[in-house]
């Protein structure tokens, strides 16, 4: 029997555009679900129930379930979850050699987040190769 490595496999998919997008469309579906997963995880490790999150958040209990199961999540909806969790949201874009970072809050006090703008947005350089800065 004969072994072929993922790349031998994928390489079909990949030049067909059809299967490709498929393909594409399904990654993006199931990485949605992880990251739900992942946030549920989170919030449940933390001893917040739906509810209590919905009460920090003035949403209801059935908005952080829609919340959690969504693939579309905008990132003013993140800082304001990362803050009714109590933590801190870190995003960072790299481009070749740049590098951009997002922080929210900037101060890890979750008591000093009402009605202040706490995000900070840093840029620096990093080496080739190199993604975190």
């Amino acid at each position: 029997m004969t072994t072929k490595n993922f790349d031998e496999l994928a390489a079909p998919i990949d030049a067909d555009p059809v299967r490709s997008a498929r393909a594409e469309e399904y990654r993006e579906k199931v990485e949605a679900k992880i990251f739900a997963f992942q946030l549920a995880e989170l919030r449940s490790e933390l001893g917040i129930n739906q509810v209590e999150l919905a009460e920090r958040l003035g949403i209801t209990q059935g908005g952080v379930s829609r919340l959690e199961r969504s693939s579309d999540r905008k990132l003013s909806t993140l800082c304001k979850l990362t803050s009714a969790l109590g933590g801190t949201l870190s995003i960072e874009i790299s481009v070749g050699d740049r590098s951009v970072n997002f922080t929210y809050p900037s101060s890890p006090e979750p008591s000093s987040l009402e009605g202040q703008d706490h995000s900070r947005v840093e840029t620096a350089s990093v080496a080739p190769g190199n993604r975190s800065v």
